[in-house]
Order: C-alpha cells, then structure tokens, then sequence
C-alpha cells in the first residue's frame, strides 16, 4: 500500500524546476490523464508542466527524482482497491485558507488533465461528478480558520476524493473485480 504523498517535499521539488505550475495543480493535471489513460508515461506529464529540465544539473535530477516517486506513487494510489487515493493539499498543519487554496488548484489541474485528454463521457453521473468539481474549483478560499469551516473543509476534500476514482473507474474500469476477504471464506 502506498503511502500519501508529502505536499511539503512535493512542493520544494517542483519549485526547484522551471515551471509555473504548484505541486497541488501539477498532482491533479496528472490525476486527469489517470482517469482518462492507462497508459500514461512519466513524461507525458513532466511534458505539461516543465517548460525545461536539465538532469545534469544536480538539484534538478534529485527533482526529477521526487517527481518521478509522485507520478508512480499516484498510480499506485489510483490503481488501490482499498481507496487509498490522497490529492496533493497542504495538510491539516497549515492554515486552513491555505489547504483550501491548494485543494482548488488542484481541482483546477484535474479539470485540465480531463480536457487535455479529451474526456469523452457519455455517463451522466460522470459528467455531474465534474461539473461538481468544477464549482469547488472555483470555491471562495477566504474561509476562517474555525471547527465548523474545517470539518465542511474536509467534507469538501473527501468528497472530491471518492469523486475522482468514481469518475476514473467509471472511464478506465478495472481489469480484475475486487474480492472482499470476507467472500473467501
């Protein structure tokens, strides 16, 4: 089982490299071209949000490195039966305003990675599910940092969360059905 990916070092490695893009945005274009490919490589991704990579240079291979863990991580996490799928967000350690700023970028990037693939759904509760994701996309950020925001906060990530593997298991179905234990006894 793989773990959750670190948002700080995920974070400090993509700001090392030539890009315009955050960890939170980059995470989510990649869980776009999850949903929609099977058969999606390193640099397919690295494609859409480096402008340049110099794997001679020592910090920016050691970033290479790191990115390279969150693309197999990712699709570690995607491919899990037991749900275990995480977006790159600021953790609960960092402001609220913060988390919910990272949580609309990424939900940003995933809505580019669907269209950068040409999502093509014919599936009504696929197509509901990413207009839903759409509006948290544009979701006011200017939340205070209080017991009643933060529980909707978390309400808000874990349902875009179950949304996105609804949306690539409905779009990429699994090649095997999952068995419960309990059914094999």
């Amino acid at each position: 089982m793989s773990q959750p990916i670190n948002y700080d070092l995920a974070k400090d490695a993509l700001q090392k490299l030539n890009t315009d893009d955050t960890i939170s945005s980059a995470h989510g274009l990649l869980c776009g071209f999850y949903c929609v490919k099977q058969d999606i490589q390193l640099d397919d991704w690295l494609n859409e949000i480096l402008v340049t990579i110099d794997l001679n240079n020592l910090i920016e291979k050691e970033a290479h490195h790191v990115l390279a863990k969150i693309f197999n991580n990712t699709n570690e996490q995607l491919s899990d039966p037991t749900l275990n799928f995480w977006p790159v967000i600021a953790d609960d350690e960092s402001p609220l305003r913060e988390q919910a700023n990272t949580l609309i970028e990424w939900c940003q990037g995933l809505l580019v990675g669907l269209g950068l693939s040409s999502v093509e759904a014919s599936d009504e509760e696929v197509l509901e599910m990413i207009k839903d994701i759409s509006e948290i996309s544009q979701m006011d950020a200017d939340l205070l940092d209080n017991e009643e925001n933060t529980q909707d906060f978390y309400e808000i990530v874990e349902f875009v969360r179950i949304g996105v593997l609804f949306i690539q298991e409905t779009l990429q179905p699994s090649k095997q059905d999952f068995i419960s234990p309990t059914q094999l006894h």
